[in-house]
């Protein structure tokens, strides 16, 4: 049986680049910490580093069994087989993702604070929806106010996977598992984190999502 890669912690790769080096360290001991699924966000930098960290990563999560998602940069998907995409609300019109990029690609969509017809998102390619920001976020300047009310439409209605974002760390992360989301994406509470507590800080991470049942 296909293992289920929409589900778990769901890292998202850092906002900075100290160094190349230090990047990737970072990002490949999350990727080997036992995840199902991992997001190349590039922050503000050269085609042509964004195309070297891309391919590092690429290999990494193939070893590793990981499904890696490039975030808007749907025109590199043709150089990666397999990634999957996510996109925002003004990144790509919704009605040309299929023709874009197929039916296969796992493909996910930032709703922000705002309630979608699931059933319209899955007819057109949506793999997963994403709500948030849930708290206040140092990896997007501007974010929506994630009420209790719209993360109960998309708990309840299960037509497509759907995760959570923005701010999650130790001292929230409890309360958003309460709401049972099939993954929850964390970017600066775990890259903030020394590369040695990386691995530990997912793994706590995790322990609570699997305590979630």
């Amino acid at each position: 049986m296909k293992k289920n890669k929409l589900t778990g912690i769901y890292p998202i790769s850092p906002n900075y680049i100290y160094s190349d080096d230090d990047y990737l360290e970072k990002c490949f001991v999350a990727i080997s910490s036992g995840i199902n699924i991992f997001q190349f966000r590039t922050p503000h930098i050269s085609t042509r580093k964004k195309r070297y960290l891309l391919t590092e990563l690429y290999n990494y999560c193939n070893n590793s069994e990981v499904q890696l998602i490039i975030n808007n940069d749907y025109h590199l998907l043709r150089y990666y087989d397999g990634v999957g995409l996510h996109i925002g609300r003004a990144d790509l019109s919704l009605t040309k993702i299929k023709n874009l990029i197929g039916d296969e690609t796992i493909v996910g969509f930032s709703c922000g604070s705002e309630i979608h017809d699931t059933n319209k998102l899955k007819d057109y390619g949506i793999s997963y929806a994403s709500l948030g920001a849930a708290y206040s976020s140092k990896t997007k300047c501007t974010t929506d106010s994630l009420e209790t009310n719209i993360i109960k439409y998309y708990s309840d209605d299960r037509v497509i996977p759907f995760c959570i974002i923005g701010g999650i760390d130790s001292r929230n992360i409890e309360s958003i598992i309460s709401y049972k989301p099939d993954m929850i994406a964390i970017s600066d509470g775990i890259f903030r984190e020394d590369v040695d507590n990386i691995k530990k800080t997912i793994t706590t991470y995790q322990g609570y999502f699997n305590a979630k049942e």
